[in-house]
């Protein structure tokens, strides 16, 4: 259980996420057979569908403000953890100990959540404006859509799990 504590297990951890969640994206996206995905609903040509969908830049927005979000907080939390190890009167106190022994692993996630929303933000932007000019809006693939879903959930969760592993050590 000492190995889930230690950087090599976050690391771990956060590569086992990023890995299964991809692998369910890039399933559920290609599984009808598509060789490629929609962002914005009205180009989809299914008789089935509506044609007046809207754009993808709204929910891209909405998306991109909550990992913004995460990763300020993340940053944040990183930023305590590392001033609560500098200051000396702290770091004898018990809450001090508590800090330093979770804040490697604390890091780890918050670490990696800011480095997943980063790539997630970008690699949004950067396949919704391939696909914007691309003539046929074929160019985002299921493998892009997996690559790009999989950074955004692992940041959350890599933020979700940081959080949750410094308030059960600090707190519980």
């Amino acid at each position: 259980m000492a190995w889930l504590n230690s950087i090599w297990g976050g690391l771990s951890i956060l590569a086992a996420t990023f890995v299964s969640t991809a692998a369910i994206a890039y399933w559920n996206v290609s599984r009808g057979g598509a060789h490629h995905y929609f962002f914005d609903p009205k180009h989809n040509l299914h008789p089935s569908l509506k044609q007046e969908g809207g754009d993808f830049g709204q929910h891209a927005g909405r998306y991109q403000d909550l990992s913004k979000f995460a990763i300020t907080i993340s940053a944040a939390a990183i930023a305590f953890l590392v001033n609560t190890l500098i200051n000396n009167q702290l770091a004898s106190s018990p809450f001090g100990a508590k800090v330093a022994a979770i804040a490697p692993i604390a890091c780890v996630f918050f670490s990696g959540s800011i480095l997943c929303l980063i790539l997630f933000v970008f690699l949004q932007t950067y396949f919704y404006e391939e696909y914007c000019h691309s003539p046929d809006h074929s160019s985002y693939t299921p493998l892009k859509y997996a690559i790009s879903s999989s950074f955004g959930i692992t940041g959350l969760i890599a933020f979700v799990i940081g959080f949750a592993r410094l308030g059960i050590h600090l707190f519980g």
